[in-house]
């Protein structure tokens, strides 16, 4: 059963072209703690799957615009949604459809009329395995030690984002962090220490930064950050509050003592109309802010 608090509740996405039947979906498991929303379009419902992912897409096969059937197999084909959980609503007489329906790559279905117990109890099996989907997908694609994404997923992510910023003339910036004299640290207050100013660093950036912000570790003490929808004027002020906030944050060594902490940054922007852009070449470019960073004193922001 989902917990009851905002943070743990599942989010289910309904469709559903009659309007009475979305309300009496929306209320049954609203009921039953999870978090609804609803549409009665086929498109309308992917583009907010795009938009927001829900961890359950709950469809009807019959729909206004293409059938519930093509849209599992959209959501499963595409690599920003294919990790939500499909269901598929089949009305009475349409047993037929149940086996084409999962080899659409829905992963269950339930039968009108809907039965209250019934749909509860799918819903709670469908929960554990989102759950620990969400769990495996998290070991999958985090640094285990900091929390931070790890490089593949970064890498991946990068060239998605960059390729949308060139195909809708959206701003995008990509920012190189690295901690000065790590290597010092390490040697002067153990290995241990240095872990906590890496886990505080994650964490610190976390904090700062928002959503369709990205911060992911490279490697070593070397992060970067992806800042989608930020031009250059702003993803400089983004930085340079990254960068106070790193100088500020309190990290003790194994005798309680504090250990001072600052980051040199490279930044680099994606520039209207720069059809030779990649996203690997951004991250080149702000590899050179940082090298800048690293020549004119360490702790700034530089672009290359």
């Amino acid at each position: 059963m989902p917990d009851g608090s905002e943070e743990e509740r599942l989010h289910i996405h309904i469709c559903e072209t009659s309007r009475v039947q979305r309300a009496i979906l929306v209320r049954m498991l609203s009921e039953a703690g999870f978090f609804c929303s609803a549409s009665g379009h086929a498109q309308e419902s992917l583009d907010r799957l795009r938009q927001d992912p829900p961890d359950i897409f709950l469809t009807a096969i019959e729909l206004p615009d293409f059938s519930g059937l093509e849209a599992c197999w959209r959501v499963k084909a595409n690599p920003e949604t294919e990790h939500i959980h499909t269901m598929v609503l089949s009305a009475s007489g349409q047993e037929d459809k149940l086996a084409e329906s999962l080899d659409s790559g829905a992963d269950d279905y339930l039968v009108k009329p809907i039965d209250k117990n019934e749909l509860k109890a799918r819903m709670r099996a469908a929960s554990r395995i989102v759950r620990l989907t969400q769990r495996m997908r998290a070991e999958a694609e985090t640094d285990a030690l900091t929390g931070a994404y790890n490089r593949r997923v970064f890498m991946r992510t990068l060239e998605r984002e960059h390729r949308k910023a060139l195909d809708q003339a959206l701003p995008f910036s990509v920012l190189m962090v690295d901690l000065d004299f790590f290597k010092k640290i390490n040697d002067t207050h153990g290995h241990a220490s240095g872990d906590r100013v890496l886990i505080q660093t994650v964490r610190t950036a976390k904090t700062l930064l928002r959503p369709p912000a990205m911060f992911g570790r490279l490697g070593g003490e070397e992060f970067a950050v992806l800042l989608p929808g930020q031009d250059e004027t702003e993803a400089m002020q983004t930085a340079e509050k990254l960068r106070l906030a790193l100088q500020a944050m309190y990290v003790e060594n194994d005798e309680g003592k504090p250990i001072p902490v600052t980051a040199s940054m490279g930044l680099a922007t994606l520039h209207a109309g720069d059809l030779e852009s990649t996203g690997e070449k951004m991250l080149g470019e702000a590899d050179a802010g940082l090298y800048r960073a690293k020549e004119g004193g360490r702790n700034q922001v530089c672009m290359p």
